[in-house]
């Protein structure tokens, strides 16, 4: 946990000061040799190598499958990939539903009168009739 002890008062005061720190940074860097903005090209490069290797995902050295789940750290991407499933999933479920030989469209196509498939005693003198 960390604590917030800064002094919000003085947030003129310490603009200004990163305003002049900044400054004196830009200056400086306008004065460095071609020798040094190598070195220190270098070592970015350096840096940004270690930190792709520390990060994991690579599986081959050629880094051949380590952009196969990149899309995953796309929080919105996989949100809307989420989203449409749900859609799909809830299409598929309510068709599935709608399916259902108790729908009123299964009595009315039938060839029975609606009163045959409430009657209890109608389906087993129905099936002594019929020989398979």
């Amino acid at each position: 946990m960390t604590v917030d002890n800064t002094n919000h008062e003085n947030d003129a005061e310490l603009e200004e000061q990163a305003k002049h720190w900044a400054g004196l940074l830009d200056s400086h860097a306008q004065r460095l040799s071609m020798r040094t903005l190598k070195k220190l090209e270098d070592s970015r490069t350096q840096a940004v190598n270690v930190h792709q290797k520390h990060r994991g995902g690579n599986l081959n050295a050629d880094g051949t499958l380590s952009h196969w789940a990149a899309w995953l750290s796309h929080y919105r991407t996989v949100f809307a990939g989420l989203v449409l499933l749900a859609i799909i999933i809830s299409f598929l479920v309510l068709q599935n539903m709608n399916s259902h030989e108790t729908s009123d469209a299964f009595l009315l196509a039938a060839d029975l009168p609606p009163e045959a498939f409430v009657d209890r005693g109608f389906e087993p003198s129905l099936n002594k009739h019929v020989s398979i």
